[in-house]
């Protein structure tokens, strides 16, 4: 079967209908909502409460902030606690015996808890000589993202996209649930490594079955609705936890949710595409004729692949009145055929260029909008209304690109914003926070910083679509996961260049800013992929830039009244 004739059917039995709805938004729920909860939960996890004061003599009372008693006397000693945002003083624990002196490290510490809340710090103690370990926590996270990426996209390739989204939903569960009744550093950092690898995973997982359930023209919409929906997250996650200040109550409300996964099993249903890709019609037909019946459009009593050993394989097609007609469908490709493995991309020179500039894309927009994140001046002192901000700031970008890619196309929209970004970031880190006069820039600056990050979310969403729609079925998956470890990669980075301020202020965000603008210049060279067909193989993808575009024949807006096959010939007449 030619593959790209699968959008046919899509057409056929409807591309918005209700089987791809109710689908789609499950799948975007479960594979977006929960892992961006874990994903960005540290933030609230591992936050470190802006003082803390060392209380290692019991009973010590406090007169003023960071000052005792002058002769608070306990057991003999007289003792002076101080107040500290994290200085050696806040470390150490000094008493004076028979007039003399004593410094001792501190072994307990009273927090200031803002907000009433507990993270790992204040539950562990990560401070002092410890509190490298609150970052090395967060990087254990962010490497087991890393390791999820590239596991669970070959994963998803191999076993199916079903089975890996909902296994590692349930899993993430699992491990979420048990971080929240660990008391021990090194419990807590396998766990959190563990979350991160299966969070990653199937977020990564649903995006790519979600790409592939649409035709060619509907990616558009599916793709920006799905990347919409992480933006949704970060707003929810905002009163979850102001609402559970206790980092164990908000990790069990983030997590419990995941096992919805297992009464799932038995409603979705895998990727059509991906079983076409592997040689199991069968399978594919059963998936085909449900979708048909639950948009109300008849399926054909053969199925929608009728193969036959004397005949052109037909693929069955109706029309908008349920009319059944046969398409004929070339037997070019097999299973055998279509099959291709990761290391194929390296004997194609275009295939390959496509991926290096895809995955640098992706690098440095992630880069650039955890720089952002960091950069930008403080929206208000509460943390809770600043991540808040931060997801609204994100939802008005994923639905700007869906008119920009629908009007103009990936490559004109990406570059745009990736130009705009740079710019931006550029200025921002040349404006001064006050002119010559004593003008005030700090709101300039904070527009001009929020404006890096909303063409950065554009950006790296329409990235995101195009690395799913150049790449072969039988390895989308993995090349989708490579590519989110080098995006990872970029904010591992990212901490490094911000330290770059210690040399000259105006540093880290010119660098980030002429990253951008690289980009924009790179992205002309990637194939347009709007409306085109998602490739099959290798050799799809090395055409793919000079394939056309959907035509409203392959909609399925022209209807074929019959099909008349010679028995001598073979040959097929409209």
């Amino acid at each position: 079967m030619a593959f790209e004739k699968l959008d046919d059917a899509l057409y056929s039995i409807g591309k918005y209908g209700r089987y791809q709805l109710i689908m789609s938004v499950i799948i975007t729920a479960l594979g977006t909502l929960f892992p961006a909860w874990q994903m960005m939960g540290i933030i609230f996890s591992a936050d470190r409460p802006k003082s803390f004061h060392c209380t290692t003599t019991k009973g010590l009372t406090l007169l003023g902030e960071g000052t005792a008693g002058p002769n608070a006397s306990v057991d003999g000693r007289t003792n002076s606690s101080f107040e500290d945002t994290g200085s050696q003083d806040a470390c150490q624990a000094v008493s004076f015996v028979n007039g003399s002196e004593s410094v001792s490290p501190c072994t307990e510490w009273t927090y200031e808890r803002i907000y009433n809340e507990s993270t790992i710090v204040t539950d562990l103690n990560l401070v002092c000589d410890l509190g490298i370990l609150a970052e090395t926590a967060q990087s254990i996270f962010l490497f087991g993202m890393l390791i999820g990426a590239v596991v669970f996209g070959y994963l998803s390739d191999v076993f199916g996209r079903k089975v890996v989204l909902l296994g590692a939903c349930v899993v993430n569960g699992v491990f979420g649930v048990a971080v929240a009744f660990v008391w021990n550093y090194v419990g807590i950092a396998v766990l959190w490594f563990l979350t991160g690898m299966f969070a990653q995973g199937y977020n990564m997982v649903q995006f790519v079955v979600i790409m592939e359930m649409f035709p060619s023209e509907c990616r558009t919409l599916a793709g920006s609705l799905n990347n919409f929906i992480w933006g949704v997250a970060m707003v929810l996650l905002a009163p979850i936890g102001y609402t559970f200040t206790n980092w164990r109550h908000m990790q069990l409300v983030i997590s419990i949710p995941c096992f919805i996964a297992l009464p799932l099993w038995f409603l979705l249903d895998d990727s059509v595409r991906w079983l076409l890709a592997v040689g199991r019609k069968d399978k594919a037909r059963v998936i085909l004729e449900k979708m048909a019946r639950w948009n109300r459009r008849t399926p054909p009593p053969g199925g929608f692949l009728e193969i036959s050993e004397d005949l052109p394989p037909l693929l069955i097609a109706s029309d908008d009145n349920d009319n059944i007609n046969k398409l004929p469908v070339t037997t070019e490709s097999s299973p055998e055929k279509n099959r291709c493995r990761f290391i194929d991309i390296f004997k194609s020179r275009r295939v390959l260029l496509n991926v290096i500039i895809v995955y640098f894309l992706w690098f440095v927009a992630l880069l650039a909008y955890l720089g952002a994140t960091l950069n930008a001046a403080n929206l208000a002192g509460n943390k809770y209304i600043n991540v808040l901000l931060s997801g609204v700031v994100e939802l008005p970008g994923y639905l700007i690109i869906h008119f920009t890619m629908t009007w103009w196309g990936r490559r004109p929209s990406m570059s745009l914003f990736f130009f705009v970004a740079g710019l931006a970031s550029i200025t921002t880190a040349l404006l001064p926070q006050k002119t010559a006069n004593g003008t005030d820039l700090t709101v300039a600056i904070l527009i001009s910083a929020m404006l890096i990050k909303l063409c950065i979310i554009c950006s790296y969403s329409i990235n995101t679509i195009c690395c799913t729609e150049i790449l072969p079925t039988p390895i989308r998956n993995l090349g989708f996961g490579v590519g989110a470890v080098c995006g990872n990669i970029g904010t591992v980075v990212a901490p490094f260049v911000l330290y770059l301020d210690e040399v000259a202020p105006y540093l880290p965000l010119t660098i980030i800013g002429a990253l951008c603008v690289l980009s924009s210049i790179l992205v002309p060279i990637l194939p347009e992929t709007k409306d085109k067909p998602l490739p099959e193989t290798i050799e799809d993808s090395e055409n793919i830039g000079k394939r056309l575009p959907v035509t409203e024949n392959e909609k399925g807006t022209v209807h074929v009244t019959s099909v008349r096959v010679d028995a001598t010939t073979g040959d097929t007449t409209v």
